[in-house]
């Protein structure tokens, strides 16, 4: 062991309570480019944390990515490499294990690695069984690809694409499931593949997904003239962080259950978040500036402001009256995406009722300098629009209602929800006992997308009987080994 390793705050790893402890994730970050044991030991503490985190509040699972994102400017390509092969194992595991947060935390951490990640994600691409998972996270850390002078890795990225696009062409895959191949391929400026792009953009015109393909056919003609907005690894760890250790946390509390029929401290002050965004919403709504709104957004702009403090105060902790461009930025273009599920006709009037709901709150004196915010909302319109419709940008809940809704579900009706999702799993089973195997895609790896009986969660009762999880049961292969499986 390491002179220095004693040294180091492990302790504050197991952080829980008040601020993140970022003068110790600092250290360790600084400790990490010196001293090789120093990641083999957070490798441990990572996997400790994330099996634990179902019984006990933890966020160490959580800390050890962004210690390494943290660390990333100062490691050389072997230290990348060891720290890509355990990330994007870990990040393959908990899209299996659909722990989203864990994983979405996992990926910015991979991506800010730079392209020394892509051999890594490229194999366990290849070795997702299906769209579900980890499969999103991993084409979009594709994009990398941009970045690598490695013309070989390029090629094989480029070609995998290409193999995958080919497959939207001939109707064998949602083209939902695809977007991501077709920015990377904008970003390349592959244009011999320009045709092969625009059939493919033809195909997705009646997807929710019709505009990213438009966007990457426009970025690989060079028609891009906006700017585009940052990938998640290329925002500051301190602001990532920040939103996944409050939704962590969040989750925590929801996990609380009724004690003798009272409410939990974190159910109250949910009850009072709800209270305080009704009341405001309902105060503006009701005020001359709102008189003043088109019928059509009008007749949504109760639900949009109340959406907009009532996530604010639960997921930002910020109250209106502290709002800045940095918060409005992450309530319109990450968490109102990934929360609220609504057609684009929705999201194009968030930003016209935000603008109005601010100049509400500048005449009732609650927020300073709102004609300055409302010019930049004003300028964030449509891009507002393409973040409430980009698929990788919604949370599990969001991505099933906005699929039911596109197949005609009418969502606001549960018995009709829970209908659909019955004869979803009825069809996808049925789909599963006449589909073979596809033939394995592309150029050095293979890119297969099969359908597959639904998984054994890691967490899950091992179905052998032993009553043991069946990640430490037959899910685990050294188990299985033992009793001779």
């Amino acid at each position: 062991m390491d002179a220095n390793e004693p040294k180091l705050p492990w302790n504050e790893l197991q952080h829980t309570e008040g601020d993140i402890p970022w003068p110790a994730l600092r250290r360790f970050a600084e400790a990490v480019a010196t001293d090789p044991t120093v990641t083999r030991k957070l490798f441990d503490v990572y996997d400790c944390a994330y099996e634990s985190v179902p019984e006990q509040v933890c966020y160490a699972d959580l800390y050890v990515p962004a210690i390494f994102a943290l660390a990333a400017p100062k490691l050389d390509d072997k230290q990348r490499h060891e720290i890509a092969d355990f990330l994007v194992d870990r990040l393959v595991e908990a899209g299996e294990d659909e722990a989203e947060l864990t994983a979405e935390a996992l990926a910015t951490a991979v991506g800010t690695l730079g392209p020394a990640v892509l051999p890594a994600v490229l194999k366990a691409i290849a070795n997702e069984p299906d769209s579900s998972g980890a499969w999103f996270h991993l084409w979009e850390l594709i994009l990398l690809a941009g970045k690598t002078e490695n013309p070989f890795l390029r090629h094989r990225v480029i070609q995998m694409c290409v193999d995958l696009l080919e497959r939207v062409d001939r109707n064998e895959i949602d083209p939902q499931d695809t977007h991501s191949a077709a920015w990377t391929l904008g970003f390349l400026q592959c244009t011999e593949h320009a045709d092969l792009l625009q059939r493919v953009c033809e195909k997705a015109q009646d997807s929710f997904l019709a505009g990213d393909y438009a966007e990457a056919a426009q970025l690989l003609h060079g028609e891009m003239d906006s700017t585009l907005p940052p990938e998640p690894w290329e925002r500051p760890v301190e602001e990532w962080l920040t939103y996944h250790c409050k939704a962590a946390r969040d989750w925590f509390a929801w996990q609380d259950d009724e004690d003798e029929g009272e409410y939990s401290e974190a159910e109250s002050e949910e009850e009072v978040d709800f209270k305080r965004a009704w009341f405001l919403s309902t105060e503006f709504v009701n005020s001359a500036i709102a008189e003043t709104l088109p019928v059509e957004l009008l007749e949504s702009a109760s639900f949009i402001a109340e959406c907009l403090v009532y996530y604010s105060l639960g997921y930002l902790g910020i109250d209106p009256e502290e709002w800045d461009e940095r918060a409005l930025h992450e309530l319109l273009f990450d968490i109102l995406p990934r929360k609220v599920s609504a057609d684009e006709s929705l999201f194009a009037k968030i930003g016209p009722v935000t603008e109005a709901f601010l100049s509400w709150l500048g005449s009732e004196g609650l927020l300073a300098d709102t004609d300055a915010l409302g010019a930049t909302v004003h300028g964030w319109g449509d891009e507002i629009v393409r973040a409430g419709m980009n698929r990788e940008n919604w949370g599990p809940a969001k991505s099933f209602v906005m699929q039911a809704e596109q197949a005609g579900v009418d969502v606001t009706d549960s018995r009709a929800l829970r209908a659909y999702m019955v004869q979803e799993q009825i069809e996808r089973l049925a789909q599963q006992a006449l589909t073979d195997v596809s033939e394995p895609a592309g150029y050095g790896l293979p890119v297969p997308i099969v359908e597959h009986s639904p998984k054994i969660g890691r967490n899950d009762p091992c179905p052998c009987g032993s009553g043991k999880k069946y990640k430490k049961c037959c899910g685990n292969p050294a188990a299985r080994d033992a009793a001779g499986a």
